[in-house]
């Protein structure tokens, strides 16, 4: 049963534990998460500026989008990779503020292989599950081996930097030879993650980079899918982008064939969450943020995916369905975009091609 020392200054000479249940695992414990949580909580918001950590649901844009950046250091570049296996993630709650969250992972041994599944825990009242257009998402063991092998990230820090992928990035899924796939930007370059539906539920396959990618189909209109709390989903009218042009710039980038960077760029030496804490507020206010800075769910869809838009200009609201009216049209859009519309809610394991 695996077991490790919990690092931590609140909680010292205490040991996270495994959780089995027949042939399901889950680390760490359900019975230690609100003690975990409590623990890592002191430590970050202990580090903040006041002002900061006392954001609640009443703070405006600009305070959100300060403790979504904290939350994002102190989770995805501070405690990555911590010697305890821990994983941490930070989700705004339905109000955008962000809170801390212990990761705890899912894992089954199938007919089909082992499977990843992730739950989240941040306190009693913040619990999200978070599903991929109305379905769960589950990783296959391949997909966590293959990131961690093609992907260069710290050691340990893989399933970190897979989670900040998939939840904070516009997805699309495009055919990848005969079958669809996931195509998220990374870096400068992109990434595709094979999928199937099984019982119900998405299960990536695996991950490939550009070096993988013998073909890139585009289609119009993109198949576009978006991370969410709950059950409920319903596919956006409005969006904060505009899908179209992304699949011209993911195209574009395979048919430069722009790698992955080959390292990771490591912190400044002796550089610690309490210091780094201190200059959030005068990293974001360089790139152009302040009073007037707007915070939302992306595609004002409340999941885990939040952005910000400075104050020089307004917060973008685009209707995928009017701007392809206005350039073509000849076409009867309104149909075109029920039916893709109706695919991402009920799609099944078939290859799609464009309309």
């Amino acid at each position: 049963m695996k077991h490790e020392p919990f690092q931590s200054v609140f909680r010292p000479d205490f040991e996270v534990v495994e959780e089995r249940q027949g042939k399901v695992h889950l680390y760490p414990h359900t019975e230690q998460l609100p003690l975990l949580w409590r623990a890592l909580n002191l430590e970050f918001y202990g580090a903040l500026p006041d002002r900061i950590a006392r954001t609640d649901k009443r703070g405006n844009g600009f305070h959100k989008n300060l403790l979504k950046h904290a939350g994002m250091a102190f989770c995805g570049i501070f405690n990555c990779a911590r010697p305890d296996g821990l994983l941490l993630h930070s989700m705004p709650d339905a109000d955008l503020v962000t809170r801390l969250v212990v990761v705890q992972q899912v894992t089954k041994a199938t007919a089909h292989g082992v499977r990843h599944r992730f739950k989240f825990y941040g306190g009693a009242a913040f619990q999200p599950e978070v599903r991929l257009a109305g379905r769960p998402l589950v990783f296959s063991q391949h997909v966590i081996e293959r990131f961690s092998a093609r992907v260069p990230n710290q050691a340990g820090s893989h399933l970190a930097m897979l989670l900040l992928t998939f939840f904070g990035s516009p997805i699309i899924a495009l055919p990848v030879g005969p079958s669809l796939s996931f195509i998220l930007p990374y870096q400068d370059s992109i990434l595709a993650f094979p999928f199937v539906l099984e019982d119900g539920e998405i299960v990536i396959t695996t991950c490939l980079t550009i070096h993988e990618m013998n073909s890139l189909e585009r289609q119009l209109p993109p198949l576009v899918f978006n991370v969410h709390y709950g059950t409920a989903f319903a596919v956006p009218r409005i969006r904060h982008w505009f899908p179209v042009q992304q699949v011209i710039n993911l195209y574009a980038i395979w048919e430069r064939k722009i790698p992955p960077p080959s390292s990771v760029r490591a912190l400044p030496p002796g550089l610690r969450w309490h210091q780094a804490a201190h200059l959030l507020q005068d990293v974001e206010t360089a790139k152009g943020h302040g009073a007037g800075t707007t915070f939302s769910f992306f595609d004002h869809v409340p999941g885990p995916y939040a952005v910000e838009y400075a104050p020089r200009g307004p917060e973008p609201h685009l209707d995928e369905r009017k701007i392809c009216r206005e350039l073509y049209p000849q076409r009867d859009w309104d149909k075109i975009f029920d039916l893709r519309d109706e695919y991402i809610l009920n799609f099944e394991n078939k290859e799609t091609r464009a309309a």
